[in-house]
């Protein structure tokens, strides 16, 4: 009977990817953070919901949006523009649905939502709605480089002002006494809700270089680059609670929230338009790239608005779950102490006990395949070696499992080394060798020796994605970001549905600054754990 043995594919990657993988509830938790107010402000508010007046729906859709880099006193700063034939009328009806989609989700979860007609009927509503114009609030910031278009949902009024690039509003006494009966008038907990929808990521960089020409250097001087490309996301959220005892919570996003939908054309530039951000410069540098334009297609954007509106609805709702309650994902168990019985002991109780032992070569694979199935690994690891002896056409194999053994379930990396040392030796263009050895380093934090056993099995099986997936996790070790990405696209054309290349790739994403993609990254790892992608 031929034994079955799985190599060492993921083991290091596993290990790695466990700081910072999320499962959904914990990605959601992470999402909304509480917003103290004063020093002993702790949630209640929320915890307590089982009613809820959303009051406030409102939606900031970003219509220009700008990035800044600095270094050494020099700055960098690239602007954005959407071009699309959307109308308010488009805006207003994805904020309408954002509303409805928004109740639907806290109702599944348990929490009765109140008719936007009973607010309506409010005194404060009245209030509100005739100072409206007044208190919509700017829709831009020039000194930020951004602007956008505010619609709240119903086209209702502002309760609670909050502005995407500001701060929110000091709410007064007697606000806060008007927002608590707004809140008793219609029997449930008052919720204000805005958030900020972009519709592109970018990545800027920017550094003081110096070359090497020759023996010497040259003269540093200022160098900045960006990639940019359309991505729907919320950037930032702000949420208010009141409840008819003047109790509040406050919220705010701690992270944005991402999906990758293609809606846009490839982005151009465009000369003719102004670039957005303050022309004073403080830095000895300051260099504006040509503003660019992402073209967007209008039913693209709106199915794509909606789809990231929606996946923010679902993550808060799930942030109120577990806020009231709701128990999280359960964590893995720990893994018990790998079994260490070792073949001389197996032979010495045989001994004992007058019992036959395992002498042909197809007896001690079946006993190797045996002594896996127990889960006693060490047993097995020593019988291969017996194997690499007795066997010595098919020693190349008994090796690269063994090595595998010492990998995955003894965690005896130094001993895996030793063993894939004697694979590469036995057989140079076995690329298990240099994977497995390359996986052990990883393990020891040999990140340049790793890349370099990675590079090997590539070139011998360049189908392998595991070791793209593993040579990424080494490149971002040494801080090479770029590199790594490059990688993990590869791997995840290979395998699109692995969570855990898209854990990595954020965690790239997050290194280069860009936290939207990262997000996009993330939500979509927990969503391959959980079987909704």
């Amino acid at each position: 009977m031929k034994m079955k043995l799985t190599l060492a594919a993921i083991a290091v990657f596993v290990f790695a990817a466990a700081a910072f993988a999320q499962d959904y509830s914990t990605l959601a938790d992470e999402t909304f953070k509480y917003v103290k107010a004063g020093t002993f402000g702790k949630p209640k508010v929320a915890k307590n919901a089982a009613k809820i007046a959303l009051a406030q729906v409102r939606v900031h859709f970003k219509t220009v949006t700008s990035a800044s880099k600095s270094a050494n006193k020099n700055t960098a700063d690239v602007t954005v523009y959407l071009d699309s034939d959307l109308t308010t009328g488009d805006l207003q009806k994805l904020t309408n649905d954002f509303y409805t989609r928004l109740t639907s989700k806290l109702n599944a979860i348990g929490i009765e939502t109140v008719q936007f007609d009973a607010v309506k009927q409010t005194e404060y509503y009245a209030e509100k709605l005739s100072k409206q114009e007044k208190e919509k609030g700017a829709d831009f910031d020039g000194e930020r480089g951004q602007a956008w278009v505010s619609m709240n949902a119903f086209d209702g009024p502002v309760f609670v002002r909050w502005e995407p690039e500001g701060t929110v509003e000091i709410i007064g006494f007697g606000q806060q006494k008007k927002l608590a009966k707004t809140a008793k008038t219609t029997g449930a907990d008052l919720m204000t809700l805005d958030v900020v929808l972009d519709f592109a990521s970018i990545m800027l960089s920017a550094q003081v270089k110096q070359d090497r020409q020759g023996w010497f250097y040259g003269d540093p001087y200022f160098h900045s680059d960006y990639s940019i490309g359309g991505l729907m996301n919320v950037t930032k959220s702000y949420i208010y609670m009141v409840n008819e005892d003047n109790g509040f919570d406050q919220y705010m996003s701690a992270q944005p929230i991402a999906e990758r939908i293609g809606f846009a054309d490839k982005p151009r530039e465009d000369p003719s338009r102004a670039n957005y951000r303050a022309s004073q410069a403080f830095g000895d540098t300051r260099h504006s790239f040509t503003p660019l334009v992402i073209p967007a297609k209008r039913d693209m954007y709106m199915m794509a608005a909606a789809k990231v509106l929606d996946r923010y609805a679902d993550m808060l709702a799930e942030k109120f779950r577990l806020l009231r309650g709701g128990a999280k994902s359960t964590e893995k168990p720990a893994e018990k102490p790998a079994d260490r019985t070792t073949l001389a002991q197996v032979n010495e109780q045989a001994k004992k006990n007058n019992e036959a032992t395992p002498v042909t070569t197809r007896e001690m694979r079946q006993a190797a395949a045996d002594a896996i199935k127990a889960k006693k690994y060490q047993l097995a690891a020593d019988y291969l070696e017996k194997l690499t002896a007795a066997d010595p056409e098919n020693s190349v194999d008994y090796l690269v499992k063994r090595g595998a053994i010492y990998l995955d379930y003894l965690k005896d990396y130094k001993k895996a080394i030793e063993v894939s040392e004697a694979v590469i030796k036995a057989s140079p263009q076995e690329p298990a060798g240099y994977y497995n050895r390359g996986t052990a380093y990883l393990n020891l934090k040999e990140w340049k020796k790793a890349r370099k056993d990675f590079d090997k099995a590539i070139e011998l099986k360049p189908t392998w994605m595991e070791a793209y997936q593993n040579r990424a996790l080494a490149l971002l070790n040494m801080q090479k970001a770029d590199d790594a990405l490059s990688d993990l696209e590869t791997a995840i054309r290979m395998a699109p549905r692995v969570a855990n290349l898209y854990r990595l790739r954020a965690y790239a994403y997050k290194l280069k600054g860009n936290a939207a993609l990262a997000a996009a990254d993330e939500l979509k790892a927990a969503q391959i754990d959980q079987g909704r992608y």
